[in-house]
């Protein structure tokens, strides 16, 4: 079974001093720093979703310490690193991630990672995924912790289509609400999967996270 990344990181930082892709956590960039996190629990396939200042972001792409395995297309059969620009991102995240399960064959599913969240554990995406797979793999899927979902959300093939022809209101919330009865999820201890971005506030207390993590 295959799986392809979605990195959403086209929103408008409207909240935040800085571009949320670019802010530094340690020596990296959040985005860079994310990305390493998929390929060490090997996902190989990921598209990045690019939107507000995308040359900015794609130059940090670029900047990827194995660089040579990104690429601006989705021609090529081999997994790859690639970014796709989201025209419409100033609508919201849900036209990101329309944008981004476009780019994604029909017969792998997905996990959505907000750039915004870049601390989730390698542990967590792959024992997400293995329960998902011991599991009924037609469902969605979460990571919990302390009885808040986190990220990524697996989303099954299944769903594309209900996905991507969902035009009201509540985007993929809705969506995944219709199936919540069915949802996994999957309890961890990785604070990391629930920690975000979203104001400097929540910034300084994800920094606070990685450093006693760091120092741990």
């Amino acid at each position: 079974m295959g799986y392809t990344a979605i990195v959403i990181a086209a929103g408008l930082s409207s909240r935040m001093d800085g571009l949320k892709p670019l802010l530094p956590i340690g020596e990296k960039p959040a985005i860079t720093r994310l990305l390493d996190t998929i390929r060490a629990a090997g996902i190989e396939d990921v598209v990045v979703v690019t939107g507000h200042e995308r040359e900015m972001v794609e130059e940090a792409l670029t900047e990827q310490r194995d660089g040579s395995f990104y690429v601006q297309n989705r021609t090529q059969k081999e997994p790859s690193l690639c970014s796709v620009y989201n025209e419409d991102f100033r609508s919201g995240m849900f036209s990101s991630v329309k944008a981004g399960l476009r780019c994604v064959a029909e017969t792998s599913d997905a996990l959505l990672f907000p750039v915004d969240v870049p601390l989730v554990s390698a542990k967590t995406i792959r024992g997400l995924v293995s329960a998902y797979e011991e599991g009924s793999p037609s469902r969605f899927a979460v990571p919990v912790y302390k009885g808040n979902n986190g990220h990524p959300l697996l989303i099954p093939r299944l769903f594309y289509t209900e996905i991507l022809g969902h035009k009201g209101e509540g985007g993929l919330k809705e969506v995944r609400n219709r199936h919540a009865a069915e949802m996994l999820r999957y309890e961890v201890g990785d604070e990391g999967c629930v920690l975000d971005m979203d104001t400097p506030e929540d910034y300084e207390k994800l920094l606070s996270y990685y450093g006693r993590k760091t120092d741990a």
